[in-house]
């Protein structure tokens, strides 16, 4: 071989060389970065379903069309019935038990467990309500347990909020599909271009385009989004999200009878109460107890009675004015972190402080919103965030940098005795439990850290509250029953630190319909806020 040969051909084997070495560091560089394109056929695929998953599912995968047989309950024919006391007369402070049986339409029994149901107990002419709980004895059969907590004559009212059936059609969804609702990423190149690629929890399998993974830039939790079936884009011109209401999820048959198989009263039965006009409330003041104690108590944590909500795990001595809430938080930051729920707080909030806004409609909107005290001696500052992906928007003026984590926010907080209130429901519901409990951990690490280095700081974890709007199929009572599963045995080695706000109870005693409670409903619930602060 001639040195001119070797020459040529060593050219040739430098530069496919180099060429390689390039193509290595621009996909090993753009991961770094935030982002990494999955090229089509990728074959290490992030399951949508976890263990976690499957662990809490299992039952109800197996309903996964509408030929439910005799699994399904039908109301007319179910039965329920008060078994501790027949005359159906009792003193307050007295625990109340009904066994409900549920039957299908031949009237046998149905004896497999996972619907759904509710208790709770109202009396309109006294404003007053509470909630009860319901045990699942897996046959068919469920005891309703609720407390007399007033003397007067309530009607206790028993519901099946969710067939097992419908669940069944929900979590075969997302086993398939990684999200209930769509979510479409905007990209825009530097031409200009504008196009859009499905985003979800999932990798997206039968593709014709490629997947950018995105986990990194949603701080370690799962996202990808496909990049838009048009040439000229990649991974980093990703700059926005917004809602696909285009996309069907279940077909008209299954969202006729999801629409019939929900929040439906199987029975309401008249109770007299006798005794004291109420029970005896507690002593301790709310903004002394330990932490811990928020977190261990079943329903009722509380009830209505006079239109006012009364705390029964500890007394609300901060009065509901405007110049203790005022001397309470002066000097303080107040941050919020989660969906449009919390942010109507933060709106309540202003009003009852009569604080400065930053916009004048504050609706509609996710970027982050920033509101003040308008005497500056006051010093109070209110902070309300959109939480990380998924993040279902209707708009798509919410860029992607408006979408982070609590543990982001908490990194970069340096006031000395935040507030911090945190809060995951709505949705993180439209995708599986295994995703909610990675953006726990998440923040779960984070406020270790955090109450580390702020120690003044209060924590708080606004849980998830009832509401009868309809929102795609989610059934929101199942989903609300495993996060909260999923978050106490999470947070079990730190609740000392942080406080449980049971959101659930308040909702379900006063009938709440509204995925937004209503303005007179958030009071009551800003108000226990305040009590554990004040």
């Amino acid at each position: 071989m001639t040195f001119s040969t070797t020459f040529k051909s060593n050219k040739k084997l430098v530069f496919w060389s180099l060429i390689f070495a390039v193509t290595i560091f621009y996909l090993t560089s753009t991961k770094l970065f935030g982002w990494q394109i999955l090229c089509p056929g990728y074959t290490n695929e992030v399951e949508t379903f976890t263990a976690t998953d499957f662990k809490y599912y299992e039952k109800y995968i197996k309903y996964k069309g509408l030929d439910f047989g005799k699994s399904l309950a039908y109301l007319p024919k179910s039965t329920v019935e008060i078994i501790n006391n027949k005359s159906a007369t009792f003193t307050t402070g007295d625990i109340i038990t009904l066994r409900i049986i549920l039957h299908n339409k031949n009237g046998d029994v149905v004896t497999e467990s996972g619907d759904f149901l509710k208790v709770w107990m109202s009396e309109k002419g006294k404003g007053a309500g509470s909630a009860g709980y319901i045990v699942d004895h897996g046959n068919g059969t469920y005891i309703g347990v609720i407390k007399a907590l007033w003397r007067g004559s309530p009607h206790i009212k028993i519901s099946l909020s969710f067939s097992k059936e419908s669940i069944g059609l929900y979590v075969n969804y997302i086993h398939r599909n990684g999200m209930l609702r769509a979510v479409k990423g905007i990209f825009k190149n530097a031409r200009g271009e504008i196009g859009k690629g499905s985003c979800g929890i999932h990798t997206l399998t039968n593709i014709t385009n490629s997947i950018c993974d995105f986990t990194s830039l949603n701080y370690g939790m799962r996202w990808f989004c496909l990049l838009p079936n048009a040439t000229g884009f990649d991974c980093s011109d990703w700059y926005s999200v917004t809602g696909d209401m285009t996309v069907p999820t279940f077909t008209n048959a299954q969202q006729q009878f999801l629409s019939t198989a929900r929040y439906k009263i199987i029975k309401e039965i008249k109770v007299d109460v006798l005794g004291d006009k109420t029970i005896g409330h507690p002593k301790h003041s709310c903004s002394l107890i330990n932490p811990s104690l928020t977190w261990n108590i079943s329903s009722p944590v509380g009830y209505f009675y006079n239109k006012t909500w009364h705390n029964l795990l500890c007394q609300k001595k901060v009065e509901p004015s405007f110049n203790r809430y005022l001397a309470c938080l002066r000097n303080r930051e107040i941050y919020m972190v989660g969906d449009s729920t919390s942010r109507d707080w933060l709106i309540s909030l202003a009003d009852i402080l009569d604080v400065k806004r930053t916009s004048a409609d504050l609706r509609g909107h996710h970027e982050p919103i920033k509101v003040f005290s308008k005497n500056k001696r006051d010093n109070i500052t209110i902070i309300w965030v959109a939480h990380e992906f998924p993040f279902f928007t209707y708009t798509p003026n919410g860029t992607i940098h408006h979408f982070k984590p609590a543990s982001y926010h908490l990194n970069v907080i340096r006031s000395k005795n935040p507030i911090v209130i945190l809060h995951w429901f709505i949705h993180i519901g439209y995708a599986p439990l295994s995703v909610y409990e990675e953006h726990v951990m998440n923040a779960k690490d984070a406020i270790v850290k955090f109450m580390d280095r702020v120690p003044g700081a209060k924590v708080f974890i606004k849980g998830p509250h009832y509401f009868e709007q309809y929102a795609e199929g989610v059934p929101y009572d199942f989903v609300r029953y495993f996060h909260d599963k999923m978050i106490f045995k999470i947070f079990d080695n730190i609740k000392h630190k942080v406080v449980y706000l049971n959101e659930w109870d308040i909702t379900v005693s006063s009938e709440n319909k509204e995925l937004h409670p209503s303005t007179e409903l958030r009071k009551p619930m800003l108000h226990e806020l305040l009590s554990y602060i004040c």
